[in-house]
């Protein structure tokens, strides 16, 4: 059993010194285009972020003219809710100068019955004075 386990470890150790040249030239193989590999994946980070960059100058501009337009709409909507104080205070007076209007011609009426009265009366003293 030893003899099995000391010549397993002899054929462990002897192993790279027996390794033919062309696993030694994959292994150089593998290393290089691993090297490449980590260039371009380097490449493509350095993309990556400044695309990034970009998309997030991209998206203060558009916050900058979000909040420009949100400033706008709500002096748009103080000047519409100005207008709309004014066509209230412009209503309120029609609805006054229209109740006026009514009063005055309930007046105008009442004094036009009162004139009729008074021809009518004035028109019986006539006759009463001719009659006598």
């Amino acid at each position: 059993m030893k003899f099995i386990t000391i010549a397993a470890i002899a054929a462990l150790t002897a192993t790279p010194a027996l390794a033919d040249p062309l696993t030694r030239e994959q292994a150089r193989a593998d290393f290089h285009q691993s090297r490449v590999d980590a260039a371009r994946a380097e490449i493509q980070k350095e993309d990556a972020q400044a695309e990034a960059d970009v998309q997030q100058s991209n998206a203060v501009n558009a916050q900058v003219q979000a909040n420009a337009a949100q400033a706008d709409a709500n002096t748009l909507k103080d000047a519409a809710d100005m207008r709309q104080a004014q066509a209230n205070s412009a209503q309120a007076q029609a609805s006054i100068a229209q109740s006026e209007a009514a009063n005055a011609e309930t007046r105008a009426a009442q004094a036009e019955l009162n004139r009729d009265i008074a021809l009518d009366r004035a028109a019986e003293a006539r006759a009463t004075a001719r009659a006598n």
